[in-house]
């Protein structure tokens, strides 16, 4: 063996990656966690979208669909989780990993801590410890045990630092930064021009309005739609373009045809990653209507194009956003506020580049995606290693 082979065998860490691969975040960590390491994706998932060819993909059998268990999610999903846990140490003893990381407290990490596998890392996903410790009286105690097993927890934002911290997690275990590379957005952005894709939906000249998040209840979506006539009354050229998909797809598109826009909003559905960029950069204002979320990746995607935001005023976006300084917040299920927030920016195009302006150095001056990686990289050597 080469003397440059053996120094980097002796860097290089074997890692169990543990999650659905259902979210863009997946692929996210997967690549850079492939790019350094030995890397196996372990899912019960059997058709996971966001899975990297750098990592080796391992599906394991579960006793129920991972969709049957979001349509079910309570009660059952934790009544399997021993049996689960117990496959996915058979798995683990397979792959021989130095460490594993398990991703949501009351899923896949909830697995890797009834497994008893060590060293392992907690990745805290959002609504896994902001929402679901206080809907089910099981939950409460999964995200205990499952804090107080991991060896280290990894959190997007502050909003889910102090929900971890109240619940018991030892504050010198965390990990914080934003999940979050600036450079992707601008590489992404630069395969089509905004022109081109204006020309594309047919609104060269008119502002445009998008929403990129999932059409679940907890991203509020139907607030959006529900602002969409008030906005129309006072600027018919305005028009609203939604991505994404969700259980609520189909309502959404319902309640455009009851309220009688159509012909202002037009739903894209899932898109890859590079052409909700895309789309994201050709649009005038960014709207999220979020009820509850960390640090959003899609929000620091429009700041990072300089597109100005208006969000609503929950923890996790006032962590960036700074009223009337760097985008707008508005109150959650508001639709009339939203509209009337809507018009204001739309109706002023100086007001939107200062905002557009100074969300773009508000990435500019707080997100390091090379410190917060080799923070983590860090973390992961260090645990692997003791």
């Amino acid at each position: 063996m080469m003397l440059h082979e053996w120094f980097w065998d002796l860097y290089m860490t074997t890692i169990a990656y543990i999650h659905d691969g259902t979210s863009v975040y997946d692929s996210i960590f997967l690549k850079q966690l492939s790019s350094e390491n030995t890397v196996y994706f372990l899912t019960f998932n059997g058709n996971p979208e966001f899975a990297p060819k750098q990592a080796t993909l391992v599906r394991m059998p579960g006793l129920f669909s991972t969709v049957m268990l979001g349509m079910i999610e309570g009660l059952l999903m934790y009544a399997i989780a021993p049996l689960r846990a117990l496959v996915l140490r058979l798995y683990l003893a397979l792959v021989k990993p130095q460490i594993a990381l398990g991703c949501m407290v009351t899923k896949y990490g909830f697995y890797v801590a009834l497994s008893g596998f060590k060293p392992f890392i907690l990745i805290i996903w959002g609504s896994d410890i902001l929402l679901a410790p206080k809907r089910l009286f099981p939950s409460r105690l999964v995200v205990k045990l499952t804090l107080r097993r991991a060896d280290a927890v990894i959190v997007d934002s502050e909003v889910q630092k102090e929900a971890a911290l109240q619940l018991g997690c030892n504050p010198e275990r965390i990990l914080k930064f934003p999940w979050f590379d600036p450079k992707n957005v601008h590489a992404a952005h630069l395969l089509a021009s905004k022109a081109d894709i204006r020309k594309r939906l047919g609104w060269t000249e008119n502002p445009i309005v998008i929403n990129t998040r999932s059409h679940e209840p907890i991203y509020g979506v139907e607030y959006f739609v529900e602002a969409i006539p008030e906005v129309i009354n006072k600027l018919p050229e305005a028009r609203f373009l939604i991505l994404g998909e969700g259980h609520l797809s189909a309502k959404l598109k319902e309640k455009v045809k009851e309220l009688r826009v159509e012909d202002y909003v037009k739903f894209l559905g899932m898109l890859p990653r590079e052409d909700t960029i895309a789309y994201v950069n050709a649009a005038d204002l960014y709207v999220s209507t979020s009820l509850s979320d960390g640090t959003s990746a899609s929000l620091l995607e429009a700041m990072t194009l300089g597109l100005p935001p208006l969000v609503t005023a929950i923890p996790g976006n006032m962590e960036w956003i700074r009223d009337g300084w760097n985008g707008y917040l508005v109150g959650i299920r508001d639709p009339h506020m939203l509209a009337e927030k809507i018009t204001v920016l739309l109706n002023d195009k100086d007001l939107r580049y200062k905002l557009g302006k100074n969300a773009q150095e508000t990435i500019e001056t707080r997100v390091d995606w090379q410190e917060s990686s080799r923070a983590f990289s860090d973390l992961i050597f260090k645990l692997a290693k003791d």
